[in-house]
């Protein structure tokens, strides 16, 4: 009998030291209230009203090189190897616009981890010397779906605010 209450006693102190701590924060929470995500928000809006300007005109050339071969096309005005011809520019005139509208995306992605990678390292930082200090074993984002239950004592989105200067 002595043997298993010591068994039983050494185990429950083994569980009580390896007690595991879980917080969590709601990242887009936190980083709507961060001003340097509206600043990069700002700067990515300019930055992607430049880029589309800049293909406003090839876009209205192509739009008017469609119209002028329907016009022509529907008068009957075009033999049937000038209609051809016709079609494979605006194909290639097309395929040029759809090239340019992928080089946008991807200078937009590039410019967007430009800006906000350095906001999101910054955070990340600080969650973990959060968690560090702390003595946390996990932090989720609560942003993420998935989780059923999330006590409001566990929350560190104040914590990493105040950590930012923010509260």
């Amino acid at each position: 009998m002595y043997k298993i209450l010591t068994i039983v006693l050494l185990i429950s102190v083994s569980f009580g030291a390896n007690a595991q701590k879980f917080g969590y924060l709601n990242s887009a929470e936190v980083l709507s209230k961060v001003p340097e995500v509206a600043l990069a928000d700002s700067l990515l809006r300019m930055y992607q009203d430049s880029l589309v300007k800049a293909g406003e005109p090839l876009v209205s050339a192509f739009q008017k090189h469609v119209q002028d071969y329907q016009v022509e096309s529907q008068k009957g005005n075009l033999a049937p190897i000038e209609a051809k011809k016709k079609e494979e520019e605006l194909t290639k005139e097309q395929d040029t616009l759809k090239a340019l509208e992928n080089d946008v995306k991807l200078k937009l992605i590039q410019r967007r981890e430009t800006l906000y990678n350095p906001i999101i390292d910054k955070i990340d930082s600080l969650v973990k010397k959060i968690g560090k200090d702390n003595n946390y074993t996990m932090i989720f984002d609560s942003s993420q779906p998935g989780y059923l239950y999330l006590p409001e004592g566990d929350n560190l989105g104040a914590l990493v605010l105040k950590e930012l200067g923010l509260q």
